[in-house]
């Protein structure tokens, strides 16, 4: 039987953090945090989470003066000074709940198409192997579709001589589950660094749902290892809904550092329409469409309001999105006819969430150029 890892505690507090967005929709567009301005989206829980600059002098030794998984910024988590206790068959052992995030609001409906979850976390093998058995336990769980808990998916993570055992599995802490479980597949890391720790909520409608766990080294790009967790239980829109808290059930560790938070669509769709007006007082009328896990519909188009030229793809080769913490950039690159011509074309829109101008740009292999805030109509992200 699996351990729950909701002790009335913690699941008290969850629920007065969170009890606003318990029951949204899918949360409005991606969330990102890269801690290069706040923490937003991210909760002390006992333990407690703390922004801090690239080369950050750790008082604890852990990871001390690394350079940040990426921009200026990461984040250090504190640990928990008044430890819960759980009770197993070997007897009780204490319970040092880290930080959360909501990753930008809970969400009770299943997004198309599915969705994931990122971290990084810097392992630091030194400190690991003068530190023998320190454990940290990072969950991402899923709501059903009411808007309440499901269940966890728990990468269980532990120190020993050679660094770090990390397995993949549904339950944490002491009382529930063992980093170096030889039925968890664990995996060992010797290597200080960056790593990736990545959730993928794969399913659709009336479907079993299927996490897969994956830990990438960020340098390099190499898989470190893979879980795939499935319970034919979880169905999706039946009894699987949304995403629901990334958490630090446990972790041990002080000054652990992590970085990117990251919760997206497995599919991303961008839309705008509307006039844009270049940095040299160029205008046009822009319209594009792209949805990443579909063909139909794919569509860039242009008409220059000095020239009269018009710009139409014909095909689209790539479509990348990038979220970031208040903006999300999608750049599509493909061929096209600009006045009857072919051409190649790369087109970035940036959706600034409100808090700025959209700002598009189109660059066609003949030459022409515009860059520019769309000024009136909107470019839509998701």
């Amino acid at each position: 039987m699996r351990t729950p890892i909701r002790p009335l505690s913690a699941v008290a507090l969850l629920g007065a953090l969170m009890a606003v967005s318990a029951q949204a929709s899918p949360p409005p567009g991606p969330y990102f945090n890269g801690f290069e301005k706040n923490t937003n989206g991210w909760f002390n829980e006992g333990g407690t989470i703390t922004r801090e600059p690239s080369g950050y002098v750790s008082a604890s030794g852990y990871a001390s003066g690394i350079a940040s998984a990426s921009g200026g910024y990461h984040a250090r988590l504190g640990l928990d000074p008044s430890p819960d206790t759980c009770q197993s068959g070997s007897g009780p052992h204490p319970v040092y709940y880290g930080p959360l995030t909501n990753w930008g609001g809970y969400s009770s409906t299943f997004p198309s198409g599915g969705y994931k979850t990122q971290l990084d976390i810097y392992l630091d093998v030194t400190w690991a192997a003068s530190h023998p058995d320190a454990r940290f336990d990072w969950s991402s769980a899923i709501n059903d579709p009411s808007g309440n808990f499901r269940r966890d998916f728990v990468f269980n993570a532990g120190t020993d001589p050679l660094g770090f055992v990390i397995s993949g599995g549904n339950n944490s802490t002491r009382c529930g589950a063992d980093p170096a479980d030889p039925g968890h597949a664990p995996i060992q890391i010797t290597q200080s660094g960056w790593y990736t720790f990545e959730h993928s909520f794969n399913g659709a409608q009336g479907g079993v749902l299927s996490v897969t766990m994956t830990i990438t080294q960020k340098s390099t790009g190499t898989l470190m290892g893979a879980w795939v967790r499935s319970d034919p239980s979880d169905v999706v829109g039946l009894t699987v809904g949304g995403n629901r808290y990334g958490w630090f059930v446990q972790n041990e560790i002080p000054d652990l550092a992590v970085d990117n938070s990251l919760r997206t669509g497995l599919c991303h769709e961008g839309d705008g329409d509307g006039d844009v007006e270049g940095n040299d007082s160029r205008k046009a009328h822009m319209h594009f469409h792209k949805n990443t896990c579909e063909s139909s519909g794919d569509d860039v188009e242009e008409d220059d309001e000095l020239s009269g030229a018009h710009f139409q793809s014909n095909a689209i080769n790539s479509a990348t999105f990038a979220p970031d913490e208040d903006s999300e950039t999608a750049t599509i690159i493909g061929t096209g006819l600009h006045k009857g011509l072919p051409v190649g074309f790369t087109m970035v829109a940036v959706d600034n969430r409100g808090l700025a101008p959209a700002v598009y740009t189109l660059i066609l292999t003949d030459g022409y150029v515009i860059i520019g805030n769309v000024i009136s109509g909107g470019i839509a992200l998701q």
